[in-house]
């Protein structure tokens, strides 16, 4: 008897695992890319490798918690010829911000850090003009802090203490806190500070055991330049279409908002803290909210995060980095559960929000019916509006459906454009210089086309402002 209840038990437990095995597959499935998708991602990145001449360019989506998509594109290394990888370790730059608002957004979670305590809370060693600032404040840039410590000899030593790069800022506040907008990437070392205080543990062992483990980022790390890998991505520098190495400068004083090195999956596997219960939804809740400021204006930003609207009204999380040989950006669209990042591996004027919006469109459309878009040598007019100044050029536009080129007579950054359908009406990416930019064109009884650069703290529709170019058919 006791024979046969174990076998029963055995076959239930067998069965239940099946059921288990069936719906874990069945939501992977749902979420995975197919092979058109995966041509147009592949199509998109080495357009824009082609007009921006980076060096290398890494890519990772996530959704629901699975990785569907990651691959690297072009070289880590050009001098070793040393491909770019999904291993490949990259500078996040000042995406490095939203890795330790991550540890923030954990510790308030269980009830360890209050994000509108005093600093001085958590950190009895802060300098008196800084010890009544608060965790939001300065997570979201409103503490008046400047942006870095002055001087550069500070920028040849490896810093290994958090409380040794909490001293080097010593310039006072520049403003009262939450009277106006700073941008500081110092002030992430005072959080640096604050999660060792609210933790017990220095940073870079809370980070290690209590974020990366748990989150399973196992090629996330601070930097140490002077340790540098194969497995690292060379350091690269873009201006006027040259590419060059650039200088190894030491991050080490700057950890906390700019000094780490990872990976496109390693960042998407991140995001997984604001889904899995790491951080709390009332806490994920004021993370993502915008700060005001004392006369009423949003800035947009909360607890590190940066709150958007892309080209296609859907609400977006997200923040970008540029440092010396690094251009990084993670994008969370909250509504779907969809994370998308890049890594470049050089600083360069790239676009890179509306640049991963796009490569998401692809990603999270559910497809159309393309409309025939079929143009030869079509003539047209470009009508450029930059800095208050209006330019009128000739040129051409191509189509075969699905892929197409701009080109004008003069010379510029949509001189000579890939254009890329991405899967939805009327919606396209040019290719250019400046990374990816969004198209929307029309062909029905003639041709028209609005091309679009936004600012990337906003709750407006893109396409509700004035267009950075409109197409029109000549004559």
């Amino acid at each position: 008897m006791k024979t046969i209840k174990r076998e029963t038990m055995r076959i239930k437990t067998i069965i239940q695992l099946i059921l288990l095995l069936a719906y874990f597959n069945s939501v992977q499935s749902q979420d995975a890319i197919n092979a058109e998708t995966q041509d147009e991602i592949e199509n998109l990145a080495e357009a824009f490798l082609e007009k921006t001449k980076a060096p290398g360019l890494s890519i990772a989506v996530r959704k629901n918690g699975n990785t569907i998509y990651a691959k690297g594109f072009g070289q880590a290394n050009k001098d070793a010829n040393i491909p770019m990888d999904t291993r490949t370790k990259l500078r996040t730059a000042s995406v490095a911000k939203v890795i330790t608002a991550t540890a923030l957004g954990v510790l308030a979670s269980e009830g360890k850090l209050d994000f509108d305590a005093p600093i001085k809370d958590y950190v009895p060693y802060i300098p008196d003009a800084f010890s009544h600032l608060t965790t939001r404040q300065l997570a979201g840039h409103t503490a008046g802090l400047a942006h870095r410590p002055k001087g550069e000899q500070f920028k040849k030593k490896q810093y290994d203490d958090i409380r040794e790069t909490v001293l080097l800022m010593k310039a006072p506040p520049l403003f009262e806190a939450d009277t106006d907008y700073k941008y500081s990437t110092h002030a992430y070392n005072l959080l640096g500070a604050v999660i060792e205080g609210a933790s017990g543990k220095s940073y870079a062992d809370y980070m290690t055991n209590f974020i990366f483990k748990p989150l399973h980022m196992t090629h996330t790390g601070p930097e140490n330049i002077d340790a540098l890998t194969q497995e690292d991505a060379e350091l690269y520098s873009i201006a006027k279409g040259k590419v060059r190495k650039a200088k190894r400068t030491n991050g080490s004083y700057k950890v906390p908002g700019a000094g780490f090195r990872s990976t496109p999956s390693d960042l998407v596997k991140m995001m997984d803290a604001y889904t899995n219960g790491m951080i709390s939804e009332n806490v994920v809740t004021e993370m993502f909210k915008s700060h005001q400021l004392n006369g009423g204006k949003k800035t947009f930003v909360g607890i590190g995060w940066r709150s958007a609207i892309d080209p296609f009204g859907n609400p977006v999380i997200e923040h970008a980095g540029s440092w010396h040989g690094a251009r990084t950006v993670i994008v969370h669209y909250p509504e779907e559960d969809l994370n998308i990042s890049l890594m470049i591996n050089a600083d360069c004027p790239v676009l890179i929000e509306e640049t991963a919006h796009l490569f998401a469109q692809v990603i999270r459309n559910k497809k159309q019916t393309v409309k025939d878009m079929v143009l030869t040598n079509q003539k047209i007019m470009l009508t450029l509006e930059t800095n208050e100044k209006r330019e009128v050029h000739e040129g051409t536009l191509t189509m075969n459906t699905k892929t197409g080129r701009l080109k004008t007579k003069k010379k510029g950054f949509l001189s000579d454009s890939p254009i890329l359908y991405l899967g939805s009406t009327n919606d396209y990416a040019i290719a250019t210089s400046y990374g990816l930019l969004y198209a929307h064109l029309k062909n029905d009884t003639t041709l028209e086309g609005r091309i679009f650069n936004y600012f990337n703290r906003s709750d407006k529709n893109p396409k509700s402002e004035t267009p950075l170019a409109t197409i029109q058919t000549k004559g």
